[in-house]
């Protein structure tokens, strides 16, 4: 008995201990991204797969109410669509066509995003446990991989509630999140989602970069 009083024991004090650090590596995560929300400038790159393939998608951020967002496709590269946003209003357009005012119910939906992904002080970022230091592409970071993140959907899951009809199984969650933290700064470098084991292939790629000399004006005419 008093062997497995002392277990208990153990098991009790290596389980506060694992809380204790996902706490401290999630209060990282939260400042980094608070750090970066009072930033004037942000640019974030980004590798994605859609319906039609891979395409790229470049975002930048001005304070307070300035974004621009450009969406390259692989089998159109010549041929962006590029989104403006100056205060409560916006514009886009396609590869050199003219700039076309977007609706009010549209550039509402901009200025949301806007704010919940860059301008606003984020509340919640989930919960996360280090993984350690490491270089990528010649930028010392470090890494922070996500524990509670949603599910991940199945094609067939996805096409089956889009004709109403309820999934047959609980989407299985195969991806896992990662954070990079600049070590330098402390801001955001990169984040991925990738399978455990392939963290050198990701689903999906982010790319954070901070210049100064981004400019955003209304288009011309």
């Amino acid at each position: 008995m008093t062997f497995v009083l002392r277990a208990a024991a153990a098991a009790l004090v290596v389980a506060a201990s694992t809380t204790a650090a996902s706490a401290d590596c999630t209060r990282e995560v939260l400042q980094a991204f608070t750090r970066q929300s009072n930033t004037d400038m942000v640019r974030k790159d980004m590798n994605l797969i859609g319906e039609e393939g891979p395409f790229t998608m470049t975002i930048e951020y001005v304070k307070p109410d300035r974004m621009r967002q450009v969406v390259k496709t692989l089998i159109a590269p010549d041929k962006p669509t590029e989104t403006i946003l100056v205060g409560s209003e916006a514009w886009s357009r396609t590869g050199t066509d003219a700039w076309q005012k977007v609706d009010k119910t549209t550039t509402d939906q901009i200025v949301s995003f806007f704010k919940s992904t860059f301008a606003e002080t984020p509340a919640n970022v989930g919960t996360f446990e280090c993984m350690g230091a490491e270089t990528i592409e010649g930028q010392k970071v470090r890494a922070f991989k996500g524990l509670d993140e949603p599910k991940q959907k199945t094609p067939e899951q996805i096409e089956a509630e889009k004709r109403g009809e309820k999934p047959a199984e609980e989407p299985k969650n195969e991806a896992v999140r990662v954070v990079y933290l600049d070590v330098g700064s402390g801001l955001p470098a990169r984040i991925i989602f990738a399978r455990e084991g392939m963290l050198d292939k990701p689903i999906f790629k982010e790319v954070y970069s901070y210049p100064t000399d981004i400019k955003i004006e209304k288009p011309a005419g």
